[in-house]
């Protein structure tokens, strides 16, 4: 490995043959701008990125030590306890009323038997008052809580892609994926009889089986940190040693029966597709989504969590209620055991054209009230009401036809296999290989570029969707609620 330009890979595949470039190559006085600056750019922008990215981290963690309660978010909540307040005054005087009337209306006996009272009422509305404590004072108390368990998730977020910054560029220095591609080659000649001209999907499917095993290994660590230590000391975490490693096996495994296939379908297409394939692998991707989108939450999802129908009861009514003003076509509610993994608490919604669904956490039951609950789904209603999920869909489809197109354009650079290590000329460049570079290095700016983009519009979304929500009149229960 040399560090002076171009940077060249420790491992390339004439170095792991013990032959040198002289011997097979007659094309290194031609000078190429992709292979000679390839490597080094790709650092650079890892860097840059990893840079920019740590500034905002910095600014972020900054913020977490802070120990004055924000004075505007206090005047909000403030006001939401004086309407809060104001309710249960209400509430209180009603029942109250209905007690009177209970008394005139029974001779006391009867309710004695029946065992409706109007303490009974009373101690109800006692319980009711407890659930409905000031925020205020609460969220005071929690204040400095919610800022430590913020700062150990940012530092956390530091280390660990600190760590992937440098993992990811002593790979690309030693030559690792040049080395395991040419692992998996003798997995596959050794073990099956394979070779690479022959069998390039085979091969390509060992070699993806091969990074997501490493992968898993190199990620495990952090996982387990963050789940067992951050997650757990801050009271969020619920989940058992055993089934954090079961969720694991089990999405290796859908990774091997989704992932595979559909690998191995993408690099024929690829192949197969002559130069316009581009349009064969956006219709494939295209089917393939909708395909996923169809099973995940019907097959996939109950592999990892229980779904029930929401019980029978008011606020089963009042969801059927808003969706039907809505016109959004529900027609099943579930209830998701979410709370035997974490105590975060969430709602979505999955489904196609008339077959609609919404899932409700059991946490988010727990934590909030029914109106609550109405004012959220009215913010994930806003999304469907507003065309968010169809727009996000849409840009997802163009954003994979724009980039298989250009790949397909770059798919002859051979000088760019070349620098990182694929400079064999008597083997031919595994397509998969041609993908992995690509998305890699010409392609990743314009991720980058883009991935910012839509952060912006993805908050857009979302503020337009408490919009919705607020216009439905319920602007202080989304507030309340989300302040929980």
């Amino acid at each position: 490995m040399t560090f002076s330009l171009p940077l060249t890979p420790q491992y390339t595949q004439l170095s792991g043959a013990g032959k040198t470039p002289s011997a097979t190559t007659n094309n290194d006085n031609d000078f190429s701008a992709l292979g000679y600056y390839a490597v080094f750019a790709t650092i650079a922008f890892t860097l840059v990125v990893f840079l920019f990215e740590a500034y905002l981290d910095f600014r972020q963690k900054s913020s977490y030590h802070k120990t004055e309660f924000p004075s505007e978010l206090s005047k909000t909540v403030g006001n939401i306890d004086a309407e809060r307040e104001k309710e249960l005054k209400e509430q209180s005087k009603e029942v109250d009323d209905d007690g009177k009337k209970k008394e005139e209306e029974n001779d006391g006996d009867k309710a004695a038997g029946d065992g409706k009272t109007k303490q009974d009422d009373i101690n109800k509305n006692k319980e009711s008052l407890d659930k409905n404590k000031p925020l205020l004072p609460q969220l005071q108390s929690k204040f400095s809580k919610a800022q430590s368990y913020g700062l150990d998730k940012i530092t956390f977020s530091i280390i660990s892609s600190t760590y992937n910054l440098f993992e990811e560029i002593i790979f690309l220095l030693c030559g690792y994926i040049p080395y395991c591609w040419d692992l998996s080659c003798h997995v596959g000649k050794a073990y099956f009889g394979w070779n690479e001209n022959d069998n390039e999907i085979k091969i390509s499917l060992i070699f993806m089986a091969v990074n997501v095993i490493i992968g898993t290994i190199t990620s495990l660590p952090f996982e387990l940190y963050s789940t067992f230590r951050i997650e757990k000391k801050h009271g969020f975490n619920k989940q058992t040693p055993q089934l954090f490693f079961t969720d694991k096996v089990k999405g290796l495994l859908l990774t091997c029966v989704f992932g595979g296939p559909f690998v191995a379908l993408l690099l024929k297409i690829i192949k197969m597709g002559g130069e316009s394939f581009y349009i064969y692998v956006w219709a494939f991707t295209f089917v393939f989504s909708v395909f996923m989108m169809t099973i995940v939450p019907v097959v996939i999802m109950p592999l990892f969590n229980k779904y029930e129908p929401l019980p029978e009861g008011s606020l089963k009514e009042q969801i059927y209620e808003l969706a039907g003003r809505l016109e959004f076509p529900l027609t099943k509610l579930f209830v998701m055991d979410g709370s035997k993994r974490s105590s975060h608490s969430n709602a979505f919604m999955f489904g196609f054209f008339k077959n609609k669904r919404i899932v409700l956490f059991d946490t988010l039951m727990e934590q909030v009230h029914d109106d609550e609950i109405l004012a959220i789904l009215g913010h994930e209603l806003g999304h469907w009401k507003m065309g968010h999920t169809v727009t996000n869909f849409v840009i997802s489809q163009l954003y994979t036809g724009a980039s298989f197109y250009c790949f397909s354009l770059c798919f002859n650079s051979h000088e760019l296999y070349r620098a990182f290590g694929f400079n064999d000329e008597s083997r031919p460049v595994p397509t998969i290989i041609a993908l992995l570079l690509f998305f890699q290095t010409i392609w990743a700016p314009i991720d980058k570029a883009l991935s910012y983009v839509m952060t912006v519009f993805s908050r857009k979304c979302e503020f337009e969707a408490d919009k919705f929500s607020v216009d439905l009149g319920m602007s202080q229960k989304l507030q309340s609620g989300l302040c929980k």
